[in-house]
């Protein structure tokens, strides 16, 4: 048998973050629960909590275990918090449970073989020939999963298990990956987004000087700011530093090409190879390589006339 979770908080640093996430930390009372502090997976240490409202007192818990650290309200829900605690460990059980081969199938297998290869694509993998271009694109799209929810060396196996809805067979008719119009590498499919690069790419972004950035949205409403990527690696406090152009005008460079950066649709930013595809004048480092871009713009022009 495995050993408990090895990454819970001790108890000192529990009740800290308890508190923090309590609304009134002068309430917090630890509940103990053997089950729940030595518990195989999902480890940690439950609190409850008296939350005042106007229309009277009501009892909540606040939860710091070794995957999640939430707070809630019982009474409203009229639940106990030993409910709350045993839905907890039945998810994590379930996150972290042994999954058998008579649940993947082919695609799942070539996909997981390829993860475990460290590989972006399956084209190498030598099942790959038993796959149909539908299953080979959903096996390209169980790979991109994997590789976004890769976590500190988890195993693949156990990044499904995390997603279920990657165990479901692909629907009938819907494409799932698209090739990053920039490197060619399989990325996630966007119907709106069709010059969507891929996340190596995208992690590439410049502004005109060829100085790194990086987007984010402003606010849970959305807008987007972008950064100087080396201000916000550091952890020294020193702060971010906004690359007020790529802010302004989304015009960003991908390896010299200009691209775009913007807000996207439900959140999140999304980078696009510009739809030309041509190097832009404007970029520095592509002006010694392209010196000659004016002239053929003017004749693509008389071309028109």
């Amino acid at each position: 048998m495995e050993r408990p979770d090895s990454n819970s908080p001790p108890f000192d640093e529990a009740l800290r973050i308890a508190r923090d996430l309590a609304q009134d930390a002068g309430t917090l009372v630890h509940y103990p629960h053997p089950g729940l502090e030595n518990a195989r997976y999902g480890r940690g240490f439950a609190f409850l909590q008296t939350i005042r409202t106007d229309s009277g007192d009501r009892d909540a818990y606040v939860l710091v275990t070794t995957t999640r650290r939430v707070s809630g309200v019982l009474s409203m829900a009229e639940r106990t918090i030993d409910e709350v605690i045993a839905e907890h460990l039945a998810e994590a059980a379930h996150e972290n449970r042994d999954i058998p081969d008579s649940e993947l199938s082919t695609a799942h297998r070539v996909a997981l073989e390829a993860y475990d290869a460290g590989l972006t694509r399956i084209d190498e993998m030598p099942g790959r020939r038993a796959l149909d271009a539908q299953r080979a694109d959903y096996a390209e799209y169980v790979l991109l999963v994997l590789r976004r929810n890769h976590n500190q060396g988890d195993s693949g196996r156990k990044i499904l298990a995390h997603n279920d809805f990657l165990l479901k067979d692909p629907t009938p008719g819907r494409r799932y990956t698209q090739p990053c119009p920039h490197c060619r590498r399989p990325t996630f499919y966007e119907e709106r987004y069709p010059r969507a690069v891929c996340q190596q790419c995208g992690r590439r972004t410049t502004d005109r000087s060829g100085r790194r950035v990086t987007g984010f949205n402003i606010s849970m409403s959305g807008g987007m700011i972008a950064y100087y990527a080396d201000t916000v690696e550091v952890s020294d406090g020193s702060g971010y530093e906004e690359c007020v152009e790529v802010s302004r005008t989304g015009r960003c460079f991908i390896d010299g090409r200009p691209a775009t950066m913007q807000e996207a649709r439900f959140g999140g930013i999304v980078i696009q190879l510009d739809s030309t595809d041509q190097p832009d004048q404007g970029s520095p480092r592509q002006a010694g390589q392209h010196g000659n871009s004016r002239l053929r713009r003017a004749f693509r022009r008389l071309r028109r006339q």
